[in-house]
């Protein structure tokens, strides 16, 4: 385990630019033990503190209460980033769209926003709050101001799982790299599903229009994380505003990743009953996988809510809309390749499929940090600052 010596308070949005980093073994289940670094890292959890509670942590119900538990500490000891981080990722693994899980996500929401309402223009902070007119709800959406001369703009979202405030650290920091920040939650994302009922949508070139026509935004580079990888890509394909694209995981296909991911006698069985639309079949499959590993009943509980499908294999089936394969040859921009080789959600051979559909981009750069500097977990959770340089690095080159 790496130890930091700075305390949690002392980084990002808090007292300075440093960002923790290192990999943290918390808990022997590689899932759980990813996410807990996920809420140290990107969350502003205590490492100690999670380290001390992070074994005790066996299945959901353990990890919702353990989670709840540390934000209550935090609360009383009113460390305000950590509380609202913890009860944040606390909802991640509850059943999603029920009075319990909605109850966490609106507890979290208001120690955040009650408690770092100087980030916010109202009180003079750089972060103006808005709200996006999208279909039959709206979109939240963050712009930051740098604090000099404007080098450009960029638009950030996230993934599968992504809420605003756990980026608050990265989008802070890319500003001060003297960049006007648009950050929003898509359909299937934070409030968008949440409180609109917004559900995902292949063509991200939609609600990515909506922002930028809402800014009057032009010339803009667009940085998609984890999901978000496919989704800007998607969106470049179609949107001329986009000029240059991070994809900060590589992402060609959610149906691709999530066959890669199986074994190959279940796969090949899964495929061809999906393509032969044997609907009961599917479903029967994936009851006797639920059965054998909580992790599957979660995730199509979690799919079918952001998803907006009724059954896993309506998910599977709408999963093959969500690729880049149909309209890799419209990407013409400058694009930068974000991978990780340990990667627990995405393959990372996956990059090379990538790689061969962009054969029209301007100019194209792959990066893979390794284990050495904490870059090897799924979107480089390890070391944040690197990644922000390098995208800094990477957009700046592009602008002089």
């Amino acid at each position: 385990m790496i130890q930091c010596p700075h305390l949690i308070q002392e980084r990002g949005i808090f007292m300075s630019n440093e960002f923790l980093s290192g990999s943290y073994q918390f808990n022997n289940s590689p899932l759980y033990n990813f996410q807990l670094n996920r809420v140290v890292l990107w969350n502003h959890g205590d490492p100690a503190e999670v380290a001390a509670r992070g074994k005790e942590i066996t299945d959901f119900a353990s990890w919702e209460r353990v989670l709840k538990e540390l934000s209550y500490q935090a609360e009383r000891r009113k460390d305000w980033a950590a509380a609202a981080g913890y009860l944040r990722m606390a909802e991640f693994f509850m059943v999603p769209d029920t009075p319990e899980s909605r109850d966490v996500y609106d507890r979290a929401q208001e120690l955040f926003y009650a408690n770092f309402a100087h980030l916010f223009s109202p009180q003079g902070g750089p972060i103006h709050r808005d709200e996006v007119p999208y279909e039959s709800g709206t979109l939240p959406c963050w712009r930051i101001t740098p604090s000099g001369d404007k080098r450009g703009t960029i638009l950030f979202h996230g993934g599968n799982d992504s809420l605003l405030e756990e980026f608050t650290d990265l989008l802070l920091y890319l500003a001060r790299g003297g960049y006007e920040i648009l950050a929003f939650e898509g359909p299937g994302q934070g409030a968008a599903l949440r409180k609109s009922g917004l559900t995902f949508t292949p063509e991200w070139e939609k609600p990515v229009g909506a922002v930028l026509d809402f800014y009057g935004a032009e010339d803009v580079t667009i940085v998609g994380v984890s999901l978000g990888g496919e989704l800007a890509m998607r969106a470049a394909a179609m949107e001329p505003r986009i000029r240059r694209v991070v994809a900060w995981c590589v992402l060609p296909s959610i149906y691709g990743a999530l066959m890669a991911d199986k074994p190959a006698e279940i796969r090949t069985t899964l495929e061809q009953l999906l393509s032969e639309k044997q609907r009961e079949k599917v479903l029967a499959l994936y009851t006797g996988l639920s059965e054998q590993n909580p992790l599957f009943r979660w995730s199509i509980q979690h799919a079918n809510y952001a998803y907006g499908t009724a059954d896993v294999y309506e998910y599977l089936q709408r999963a093959k809309a969500f690729t880049i394969e149909p309209v890799a040859d419209q990407i013409t921009q400058d694009v930068l390749l974000i991978s990780a080789r340990e990667d627990l959600m995405v393959g990372f051979d996956l990059y090379k499929e990538e790689i061969d559909l962009l054969k029209s981009a301007r100019t194209l750069e792959f990066a893979v940090p390794g284990a050495a500097i904490h870059g090897q977990a799924h979107c480089n959770m390890g070391n944040p600052q690197y990644i922000l340089d390098l995208i800094l690095n990477w957009n700046n080159r592009l602008l002089q």
